[in-house]
């Protein structure tokens, strides 16, 4: 019965993840046709938004440093910058017409790359405990591999497989969990009970625990899609 249910939740979530793809693609295709006049090409954009996502990575740990809401606020920016241009790179791709599976793979692989500096930092500058921030990685890697082995291996589209807990949500939510908790060393929260134990703790514990639920979404979908096609 669990397995159903969350099965027939991810198919819809396909659905409404395909249409917000398109309303974003949308959106964001002025600015892919922007930047072809630049002469950059969307692999260059991924390596920036992994150089962003490593200056992040520097200002988190330096939190103890340069005090513990200014890490966060300086870090979390440069995550910002890190997203955007994560999106932009796919906007030019299909500006050009160059999207490939070779752009798609490199881009995936510098997701992950960018998500563990994100992390690293944060546990380097002590805002979170080290086994709340492997559990988090874990989830997100494990998410992204069983849609890309679902893809190589069962044939699947690279917008089949999806999970109620995309990367865009995650790096949402950590960013609102580090805003959050600037806030609180702020002592603007500090007066409610919950944040006692720590928002941002709690936010990367909902990002690895969604990332596992993704995880076996896509698992389920594969199965449902395999045995349709077998």
């Amino acid at each position: 019965m669990l397995i159903h249910s969350l099965g027939v939740i991810v198919l819809k979530d396909k659905e409404d993840n395909n249409t917000l793809r398109k309303r974003y693609e949308a959106i964001f295709a002025p600015f892919g046709k922007i930047l072809m006049k630049t002469g950059l090409t969307p692999n260059m954009i991924s390596i920036l938004s992994v150089i962003a996502s490593i200056i992040s990575c520097f200002f988190y740990a330096l939190g103890p440093f340069i005090g513990d809401s200014w890490g966060l606020l300086i870090g979390t920016f440069f995550l910002g910058i890190s997203s955007l241009l994560d999106m932009l790179d796919g906007s030019l791709a299909r500006a050009r017409g160059s999207a490939g599976h070779f752009g798609a793979l490199l881009d995936r692989t510098l997701d992950r790359v960018s998500e563990f500096f994100f992390l690293l930092g944060l546990m380097i500058g002590n805002y979170v405990y080290p086994p709340l921030v492997f559990f988090c990685f874990e989830g997100m890697i494990i998410a992204s591999y069983v849609r890309s082995t679902a893809e190589k291996r069962g044939g699947l589209s690279m917008t089949s497989t999806k999970g109620i807990f995309e990367r865009k949500e995650k790096l949402t939510l950590l960013s609102m969990g580090c805003l959050a908790q600037i806030l609180i060393n702020e002592a603007i929260l500090s007066t409610w009970w919950l944040f006692e134990f720590g928002i941002l703790e709690i936010v990367i514990l909902i990002i690895g625990v969604l990332s596992n639920i993704s995880a076996f979404q896509r698992l389920m979908y594969a199965r449902s899609y395999y045995s349709s096609v077998n």
